[in-house]
């Protein structure tokens, strides 16, 4: 089974882009890894990819009576949870218990999520205790000796329903239960709420909570106009979510003030079709030629190339969003569905066409298609991204190279807008009392 999510891996590669934050799983040593849950069933396979070692997954007791689904989370040995929610039998979660602490004790890995379900909501929700009670459950029966490690990994999706969206995975720190020891012996409730707490914080710390998905594009457009720093951009991101928080609890007019400018101006540049970034971008005339060649020559080699990716994979590419529309409306596993509905129809049309080129003109056409399709539909993709960012350049050219005056006022904006987030740098930026004092 450890084939299924090799494919699984596959399929979420060429869904998304991904992008590993943080630090790294133990490589050794019991390991319980306890990650926030914003979609579906990808949530475990992009967790999978971090680390080679072996994780065995606990999983909600009704996704084993799916038919197919259900033979192959057994094969990859995920251990059911029942929950009462499901109308499950709360008293067969003993079973899987025992069966975390003997993998625990055996020095593995296991992942949950101890949000409990899978949602888009912009921020983290309320923790169910299970990953508590299993590291301090384990800790028990070894007498505090084990050594168990609870580690934090937060998944941020740009655009979860969207091909070719970036997903960002953060490791945090590890984070130890044997400090819990006399605590556990003399009250073993406090114990694992004191853990629990503890686990969510250490996830805070890797997600970009927000209270509204509104939040972002302030969010998004601070980090771009404020000068960089050592942090990487979802930490500023993160510590930006935080100081609007903090202004939001305190009912701060200012930053309702801001979020209107905020976004007016990137609605206005939404509509230019110009990020942010790209408004100080300098044009030279040699700089110019070059981009043109190296462009020109790309599209001649590519083009033909990619025209016959786009040609074999054009019907299941349209067709498999069609279909996972009609399959769910429910937005936190709409790329689960596409990427299972993708993982069967993809294999099905490269086997009937081939199979029809093989019976129909001659069998070197139906093996050359079978070798050569899957390469040039990647070759497609990549293609495709390649030729949005050339779009992209060009249209910020024509839109800013050759209209001084209007990138001098959208300048003159942007530069407005960070001298007010620049007022309020201190809570963006660290959460500090003073919002008054400029630098």
């Amino acid at each position: 089974m450890r084939a299924a999510m090799s494919l699984a891996r596959f399929g979420v590669r060429l869904y998304y882009r991904e992008t590993r934050l943080g630090g790294t799983i133990p490589g050794h040593g019991p390991v319980v890894l306890v990650g926030n849950h914003p979609n579906g069933l990808v949530d475990p396979v992009v967790i999978a990819g971090i680390t080679t070692r072996r994780i065995r997954f606990l999983g909600k007791a009704p996704l084993f009576e799916i038919p197919i689904l259900g033979g192959i989370i057994r094969g990859l040995r995920v251990l059911p949870v029942y929950r009462h929610q499901d109308g499950s039998d709360l008293t067969r979660n003993k079973s899987t218990f025992d069966a975390v602490f003997d993998a625990l004790q055996a020095g593995d890995v296991i992942c949950l999520f101890p949000e409990g379900k899978s949602h888009n909501e912009p921020e983290l929700q309320e923790l169910k205790t299970g990953a508590a009670r299993m590291a301090l459950g384990a800790e028990a029966q070894s007498g505090f000796r084990l050594g168990v490690k609870v580690v934090p990994i937060g998944l941020m999706y740009r655009a979860k329903r969207r091909f070719g969206s970036p997903v960002a995975t953060w490791v945090g720190e590890p984070i130890e239960a044997r400090d819990l020891r006399e605590l556990h012996a003399a009250d073993d409730r406090k114990a694992v709420v004191q853990l629990t707490e503890r686990i969510a914080r250490a996830l805070r710390n890797v997600t970009l909570s927000l209270d509204r998905w509104e939040d972002l594009p302030l969010l998004e457009l601070a980090e771009h106009i404020l000068p960089p720093d050592e942090r990487d951009r979802i930490e500023r991101l993160q510590a930006f979510a935080a100081g609007v928080r903090k202004l939001r609890e305190r009912h701060d007019d200012r930053l309702d003030l801001l979020s209107k400018r905020v976004a007016s101006f990137h609605q206005r540049l939404s509509h230019l079709g110009i990020p942010v970034q790209d408004l100080g971008r300098r044009y030279r005339p040699m700089g110019m030629f070059r981009f043109v060649l190296r462009n020109l020559i790309r599209w001649l080699i590519g083009f033909p190339l990619a025209c016959a990716g786009v040609v074999f994979w054009f019907v299941p590419y349209r067709f498999i969003p069609w279909l996972t529309q009609r399959l769910t409306q429910n937005r936190d596993v709409h790329a689960t569905y596409q990427i299972l509905t993708g993982a069967i129809f993809f294999p099905v049309w490269l086997l009937s066409v081939s199979a029809f080129a093989y019976l129909r003109f001659h069998p070197w056409a139906g093996i050359a298609g079978f070798v050569l399709a899957p390469l040039f539909g990647l070759f497609a993709l990549a293609f495709l991204d390649w030729r949005r960012e050339v779009i992209e350049d060009v249209r910020v050219f024509l839109r800013l190279g050759l209209r001084k005056r209007l990138r001098r006022r959208l300048l003159d904006e942007r530069d407005a807008i960070a001298a007010e987030i620049t007022l309020l740098r201190r809570n963006f930026l660290s959460g500090e009392e003073d919002l008054s004092a400029p630098d």
